[in-house]
């Protein structure tokens, strides 16, 4: 993997002519820089070693007038080369730029200790002391330190060997969806718009597409360089000059990120986990450095967990899940703390309002983690923007997660199998109790028992649980009512009588059965009064109710069951067979026949029905 190193020291300690001294390039870029012999915007070397390859560096302005840019160039650090002038030691600006370094997810450093030629050994050893004092209480202690000279070409070699073991050390893992903060752009004749920037994650391809953000604006990568050399690709951590087809030169500015689709989220409101120096007031106003840019807004503090920060920025951000973020005060900018976006587009919270953030580094393990923290039913989209993910990088690992049985998804409804079963037997609960409020009600409607639950679902998801629900013979389902599976209404003696006598007459035929009309003549009993027993017959399963009004009593449905596979002797039969069979008619053997292939006793063949 490509690494990339970071300058860090006061102003006039050395480190460009250092890394001039190192590579043979001369880092500072700009005119005025000349001029006032000082760094004032990142400049960029590389260093060829034997065990690394190209390694980029980055060498970052001293002075505490240009901070700003040096936090562009500390951000995405690999291992920090941090400068301290032998004749000089510790200055105020060489340990606010150790506690910014410290603060980022930088964990390797070296110490030049320059300008050795210019102090005498007592006073290098002074310095190497005030050095190890002030990176005790760091997770630098005990980095490395070498003496060196530019000027003499004292000490480089073993620099070079000191910079080649903190790379070894360091990780290599930045998977994920590239994308590359903006921090310098211009043109070229006959290539139209160049962007610069270190590629923060990721691989890069020429030919992609892209977006440049805030903004979403479709571009296609027309061609990269690394340190002057043509590439087909480029992997994080390198220096990159990415040539973008389709924008315009006055569209491209430093502070916006290129990146692949999904990488970056464009957001005003983001949760991140911070360590903090100083902890700022509650909705304090603050500058905070990301990618390449420093941005306005205010901290708001979570007293739950006193790590955890909301940044409520005044203008929209590109933002990347675990993208590092120095913060520090409006006005004056003294350094608050750093740390990484655990949420790049967050909702507003109140301060004491617990907040779920998932600290898995495994994207299995982080999916799990929210979930199990949603009990009800943790959405798609709900997952991924906490995740900082989109839905094709999670894609996979939802699937992942279901074929292992870790997961249950409904329509992008997700649950742990431990979490369905609660909610499973709340709704079974529910459903009880309905029941027995409303015995004659033989269903429920399913949003009723949902919210009587106190479950909350809706739409497809809640369409999937229910006919997973009754897939499984926990419910069953008429339309959008439900009821517990093998539910009977509980009939009053008075209607169990007057059920008992029409289902006595129903039973008189054993094929051409009365209809309501003629039952209610028969009965001396008002047609109404028989429509309303029959209700209530079907939904006891007592009663079976065919279209054309044709009824049958449960008991009859069975015994026909047999007849109808007797006439039909093995073989397919026709609609007449079995109406001549029977001694009946189309008005009876039509729909009990069609009756008989939904409830899946017979099936139909062409023109014909056979037994299944």
């Amino acid at each position: 993997m490509a690494k990339l190193i970071g300058t860090a020291g006061h102003v006039d300690h050395g480190k460009t002519t250092l890394i001039q001294a190192l590579t043979g390039i001369d880092a500072d870029r700009l005119p005025e820089e000349k001029r006032r012999g000082m760094t004032i915007d990142i400049g960029f070397a590389y260093l060829d070693l034997p065990k690394h390859g190209r390694v980029s560096i980055v060498d970052v302005p001293g002075h505490e007038r240009f901070l700003s840019n040096m936090l562009v160039g500390a951000l995405g650090t690999d291992v920090c080369l941090l400068c301290v002038a032998a004749d000089e030691g510790v200055m105020r600006q060489t340990r606010e730029h150790v506690q910014i370094v410290d603060l980022l997810p930088i964990e390797h450093m070296v110490v030049a200790l320059t300008k050795v030629d210019a102090a005498d050994p007592v006073m290098q050893e002074l310095v190497v002391a005030e050095i190890r004092e002030m990176l005790a209480e760091t997770k630098f202690s005990g980095a490395p330190i070498v003496g060196v000279s530019a000027s003499r070409q004292i000490g480089l070699v073993e620099l070079k060997e000191a910079l080649s073991q903190a790379l070894d050390m360091s990780e290599d893992a930045r998977s994920g969806p590239w994308y590359l903060p903006i921090d310098r752009v211009f043109t070229i004749k006959g290539h139209g718009c160049i962007v610069t920037g270190t590629l923060a994650r990721g691989r890069i391809y020429e030919g992609e597409k892209a977006v440049i953000s805030p903004g979403n604006r479709e571009v296609r990568v027309r061609g990269l360089q690394c340190h002057g050399e043509d590439q087909n690709g480029v992997e994080w951590g390198q220096r990159t000059a990415v040539n973008i087809a389709g924008p315009r030169l006055d569209e491209v500015h430093r502070g916006l990120t290129l990146a692949a689709p999904g990488a970056v989220f464009e957001s005003k409101c983001f949760d991140a986990i911070v360590r903090w120096i100083e902890v700022p007031k509650h909705a304090e106003q603050v500058r905070v450095a990301v990618g390449a840019e420093e941005l306005l807004g205010k901290a708001y503090l979570n007293d739950a967990e006193p790590n955890l920060v909301q940044i409520r920025l005044n203008q929209v951000a590109a933002l990347a899940l675990d993208q590092p973020i120095i913060v520090r005060r409006h006005s004056p900018p003294d350094l608050l703390g750093g740390g990484k976006v655990a949420v790049p587009v967050a909702k507003v919270r109140r301060r004491t309002e617990v907040a779920v953030i998932a600290r898995a580094k495994s994207p299995r393990e982080a999916v799990l983690e929210l979930v199990a923290s949603m009990p009800l039913g943790a959405p798609t989209e709900e997952l991924c923007r906490r995740l900082g993910q989109s839905t094709q990088e999670l894609g996979r690992t939802f699937e992942s997660l279901l074929e292992d049985g870790r997961l249950m998804g409904f329509a992008g409804l997700w649950m742990t199998p431990s979490a369905f079963d609660v909610n499973r037997e709340a709704l079974m609960a529910a459903l009880l109790k309905l029941h027995i409020e409303s015995p004659n009600t033989p269903y429920h409607p399913r949003e009723r028992a949902v919210q009587w639950a106190n479950l909350g679902w809706a739409g497809k998801p809640l369409d999937r649980i229910i006919a997973h629900l009754a897939a499984s013979d926990a419910l069953e389902v008429q339309g959008t009512g439900i009821r517990l599976h093998g539910y009977r209404i509980a009939l009053t003696d008075r209607q169990r009588a007057f059920l008992d006598r029409l289902k006595e007459e129903l039973e008189k035929e054993k094929v051409n059965t009365e209809t309501i009309h003629e039952l209610s003549k028969r009965l001396h009993v008002p047609q109404q009064a028989i429509e309303e027993i029959v209700k209530l017959g079907v939904h006891a399963n007592e009663l079976v109710a065919l279209e054309g009004g044709v009824l049958y009593t449960a008991g009859q449905i069975e015994r026909l069951k047999p007849e109808i596979a007797r006439i039909s002797n093995g073989k397919p039969f026709a609609i007449s067979i079995m109406r001549d069979g029977l001694g009946t008619s189309r008005k009876f053997i039509v729909p009990l026949l069609e009756y008989m292939d939904k409830i899946g006793f017979t099936v139909r063949v062409g023109d014909n029905r056979a037994i299944r």
